[in-house]
């Protein structure tokens, strides 16, 4: 089972000793961003003062000659530095976002992975077509479709799987989209936005994953299973609001790192005259079409019997 190899665990940043001097590229970028913060402090300080000696002592030839220079002086540096800060600032982004295009990539796939998933277990417990139907994946995790699960015939089988249920194929999924997100961040951690590591990581590290697969790999009997799954509730709601909430933050970055990619770079379609969005292979797709909600499993199929055959 997925969940059963030991997970690669990410190696901790070296700290900087104090006898090298270096310090980590956050530590430099606050202060940084501290000492930019006093300049203006001291430029904008300058502008006052100098405006206030313009009005209330311009009978003094020294003030009435120099003041009004130096205010102009001072507020044309501080326009000039926020203005270079501002467009250094969108260069380190668009760097950044250049740089994790790849990962972005990769975490798409990871984190369809796992919402289908749970979305594929969700239809089959459903007890009827719901109206209207649902849209997108995040819409059917939400808490009053996710509630069904509890209704689950834990010991239902996937057709051709050889004997393996949907429970234990759901969990493998799972899993296995999970450890991708960790080699993710293993690898990539540096060029993703802070934010949207510790998304994932939230994924990574998700209870609810570890518990629901211990559970599935020894299935007790349906009331049981019922019970043990309710006694999960809070943790299973939180574990589809991490997954939406990563989903809507990839999507936007997916959005943001198309911007700055060339065309040279953006994916390419075999149809004549089609275009594809640049963010194309990026961004996670969790639209539910028509055919998805024919194929298997179907409506109800993994309802446990009692209660099917319950009035």
């Amino acid at each position: 089972m997925a969940n059963d190899r030991p997970r690669t665990r990410r190696p901790r940043k070296p700290t900087p000793s104090a006898e090298s001097g270096q310090r980590p590229a956050s530590h430099q970028k606050s202060a940084t961003t501290g000492y930019l913060r006093r300049v203006y402090v001291i430029l904008g300080s300058i502008v006052a003062l100098a405006v206030l000696a313009a009005i209330f002592f311009s009978e003094i030839p020294v003030v009435d000659r120099f003041a009004p220079n130096v205010a102009t002086e001072s507020m044309g540096i501080l326009l000039v530095l926020a203005f270079v800060h501002r467009v250094l600032e969108r260069q380190e982004r668009a760097y950044r976002l250049r740089g994790s295009i790849g990962a972005l990539r990769k975490a798409s796939r990871a984190l369809e992975r796992m919402a289908r998933a749970w979305s594929d277990l969700v239809k089959g417990c459903l007890a009827r077509v719901p109206e209207p139907l649902p849209s997108d994946a995040p819409e059917l995790l939400a808490p009053h479709y996710a509630e069904e699960l509890a209704h689950s015939d834990p010991l239902a089988v996937r057709d051709d799987s050889g004997g393996i249920t949907w429970m234990s194929w759901a969990a493998q999924e799972v899993a296995a989209a999970a450890e991708f997100l960790n080699q993710i961040i293993i690898s990539y951690s540096a060029s993703l936005d802070p934010a949207y590591v510790e998304a994932i990581d939230e994924l990574v590290d998700d209870p609810f994953i570890l518990e629901f697969a211990a559970l599935a790999k020894a299935p007790p009997d349906v009331r049981q299973w019922r019970i043990r799954l309710n006694a999960m509730r809070a943790a299973r709601e939180s574990h589809f609001t991490h997954i939406t909430a990563a989903i809507a933050l990839h999507n936007q970055l997916a959005r943001d790192a198309a911007a700055v990619r060339t065309r040279r770079m953006a994916p390419r379609t075999g149809t004549i005259g089609m275009e594809l969005p640049l963010d194309h292979d990026l961004r996670v797709d969790t639209d539910l079409a028509r055919s998805w909600w024919t194929a298997q499993p179907a409506i109800g199929a993994l309802r446990a019997r009692v209660d099917r055959d319950s009035p």
